[in-house]
């Protein structure tokens, strides 16, 4: 069965026995340009970041004298271009590997980004996550290594970067957790953020548990129940937030490629190329679907700096650059000072 239809059914089947509610975030600090919790992220109003904060697993299947960890996730998002893109992440540190039932460490802080910053346009985003116990064999480990180093290299934030490794990683946690006898899918939640809603969540394998109820130890992010411990109890606790800010935005692979193209044909003397580079450039920020609108206007007018600065205000029609010009010194992406504006 298809990894991503086990996770839905088994939230449709035990939906009953768990409770997903909001949580009051500790006193930790938090990034500048980060909203308010309990705010609806409008659309082209932010960007959306979910952070994987701490999670407690039970005691697995009987028989199983080690076993290894590996939390997944899925997140299914609309662009501004009409697509539609996935970012999947297996996130398997040392601390989930050979885990031992019997002296079980309950409460493991994780706090790892498993998306963003991704732009909210007004479309659903699809989130599904699940904890993985795979019953140890020589192959589990370093199969799990390769799933979580495709998913480093993947990332979680630039989503046209992360196209050609959905189908990988994918497959390979579905040949992993192909044989019910090894492995235990221990928890798992599938939603839609319509539309995300910043603050803290716990997802629990308990009841009728209220808000008022937990709260979350700041040096671990250990969730507590009624400030005692929830014990074997399996959870998980995440957040989610909207930034004014995307530190990443000069790695974007169009703009590096269409900035860099312009770069060359600048240091070649090739004015007619660099005219033609400079124009693809505007044209790939303005519909970049990685960059919130006015943040694209924001690049657009450090880009144009450049531009004016390179081929001055003279006729386009002026003789090419000559090598020698002092003006020809054309900075890589990341150096542009570029101040996005506030967008909430």
């Amino acid at each position: 069965m298809d990894i991503l239809d086990t996770l839905k059914q088994l939230w449709s089947q035990q939906q009953e026995h768990w409770s997903l509610v909001s949580v009051k975030a500790p006193e930790i600090p938090v990034p500048a340009g980060t909203m308010e919790h309990g705010k609806s992220i409008e659309p082209n109003s932010a960007y959306v970041v979910a952070r994987m904060r701490s999670m407690s697993i039970s005691a697995t299947r009987e028989g199983w004298s080690r076993f290894h960890g590996a939390l997944y996730s899925n997140v299914t998002v609309g662009l501004s271009d009409g697509t539609t893109t996935s970012i999947q992440s297996v996130i398997a540190p040392d601390f989930l590997r050979d885990l031992d039932p019997n002296s079980l460490q309950n409460v493991l802080q994780i706090d790892r980004t498993i998306f963003g910053p991704v732009p909210s346009i007004g479309t659903r985003i699809s989130f599904e996550t699940g904890v993985f116990a795979v019953k140890h064999a020589d192959l589990a480990s370093p199969f799990l290594t390769c799933l979580a180093n495709l998913s480093s290299v993947a990332g979680v934030s630039l989503l046209s970067a992360a196209k050609p490794f959905i189908e990988p990683i994918k497959q390979g946690l579905e040949l992993l957790t192909g044989t019910s006898s090894a492995t235990s899918l221990e928890i798992a939640l599938s939603r839609e953020l319509d539309p995300p809603v910043t603050g803290w969540f716990a997802l629990i394998r308990k009841a009728d548990v209220q808000p008022a109820d937990l709260s979350v130890i700041p040096q671990n992010f250990e969730l507590r129940y009624q400030g005692k411990s929830l014990g074997d109890v399996p959870y998980l606790l995440f957040s989610i937030d909207g930034v004014s800010q995307r530190a990443d935005w000069a790695q974007i692979p169009d703009l590096r490629e269409a900035w860099n193209e312009f770069r060359a044909a600048v240091k070649e003397g090739n004015r007619e190329r660099a005219e033609v580079a400079a124009q693809s450039f505007r044209r790939r920020a303005l519909i970049c679907p990685e960059l919130l609108p006015d943040h694209a206007d924001d690049l657009i007018q450090e880009a144009e700096k450049q531009f004016r600065r390179i081929f001055g205000d003279s006729d386009r029609k002026a003789a090419a650059l000559t090598i020698n010009d002092t003006a020809m010194t054309v900075p890589p992406l990341e150096d542009l000072t570029v101040s996005f504006r506030a967008t909430h």
